[in-house]
């Protein structure tokens, strides 16, 4: 029986979408895999103000401020819902391979990656089309993908090749891979994209890459199994969370160590922050924890639909008043 944790930061979840409204704070997208929907959360307020239909057992998700949607990938349909943040509502249903799950926008906000799991290809789309423009051959069950600052170029987790691949977009190519730990799932990149951060489920570790040298630099024992990662706003710390220990490591990217072990929701997954808050989602418990990031002291949570994932960046940072 799941156990559920007693504070609330509301008392419920609004279930319509909610139009003519102010937002001043940010909105976070968690995808809900057990109900088949997304949960936007208003993340000043503490409360769920709409779900969002999508496919079955959505998992991936990409907010890109630059093209004003978010992206949740479906395996169990193969399809990727389209939502438009302005009207935070779904314009779009996107079919996409057999089961695709690793998901990411290039930050010019012009090109869509989607990672299919068992077709071992990455699939290129135009995000204002939303048409296919090729896919890339790359290594095997592809997870995490990650695009860099120049849009060019893109990183792609080939869990069972214990690799990150090298994508040309344009090319539409595999041009390389690096060597990382065991199983590789989740990726990140630091801000100018410098160093990638890639996770490492089997080895319980992080693996960070240098990505002007192509090599690991760096491996960080975490917790065990290592699912999800966001970096503080300075970029200072980066938040990892490990799925089957209940916690969050907490790394300082400077000096490339774990430098703080916090307690968390029951099986962590997707993470991110927003200001000084900490989101952590609990695929067990069907909610979203909220920690103070600086100290990792918890502040409360808020329920969410069913197996809740939020694998990705689910933040939307600039929410516009209608």
């Amino acid at each position: 029986m799941k156990r559920r944790l007693r504070c609330r930061l509301c008392a419920g979840a609004v279930l319509v979408a909610l139009s003519g409204c102010v937002l001043a704070g940010p909105l976070a997208y968690i995808t809900n895999q057990g109900s088949h929907d997304v949960s936007v959360l208003d993340v000043d307020a503490g409360r769920v103000i709409a779900t969002l239909p999508a496919g079955r057992s959505p998992a991936g998700v990409w907010v890109s401020e630059a093209a004003g949607r978010a992206f949740v990938s479906s395996p169990d349909s193969a399809s990727i819902t389209v939502i438009d943040l302005a009207t935070r509502m779904p314009v779009g249903d996107i079919r996409a391979g057999r089961s695709p799950v690793g998901i990411t926008v290039t930050p010019d906000g012009r090109r869509l990656l989607v990672a299919d799991w068992f077709l071992h290809r990455v699939l290129v789309f135009d995000t204002a089309t939303q048409a296919q423009l090729g896919e890339i051959a790359v290594g095997s069950a592809p997870a995490g993908l990650v695009a860099a600052p120049d849009s060019r170029t893109a990183y792609v987790a080939n869990r069972d090749d214990n690799a990150v691949g090298v994508l040309d977009i344009a090319g539409l190519k595999q041009t390389s891979t690096i060597a990382v730990g065991n199983h590789p799932f989740a990726l990140e990149l630091s801000a100018d994209g410098r160093t990638l951060w890639a996770l490492n489920v089997y080895s319980n570790d992080v693996s960070v890459v240098d990505t002007g040298q192509a090599r690991t630099v760096a491996t960080l024992p975490v917790g065990k199994a290592p699912y999800g990662i966001a970096f503080s706003e300075d970029g200072a710390h980066a938040y990892v969370t490990n799925q089957q220990s209940d916690s969050v490591s907490v790394i300082d990217t400077a000096q490339r160590q774990v430098i703080a072990t916090w307690p968390s929701v029951v099986y962590p997954e997707g993470v991110a922050v927003s200001g000084e808050r900490l989101l952590v989602v609990s695929w067990m418990d069907d909610l979203v924890g909220v920690f103070d990031a600086r100290t990792g002291r918890q502040q409360g949570t808020v329920a969410l639909g069913r197996n809740p994932r939020g694998f990705g960046r689910f933040i939307h940072r600039s929410a516009a008043a209608h």
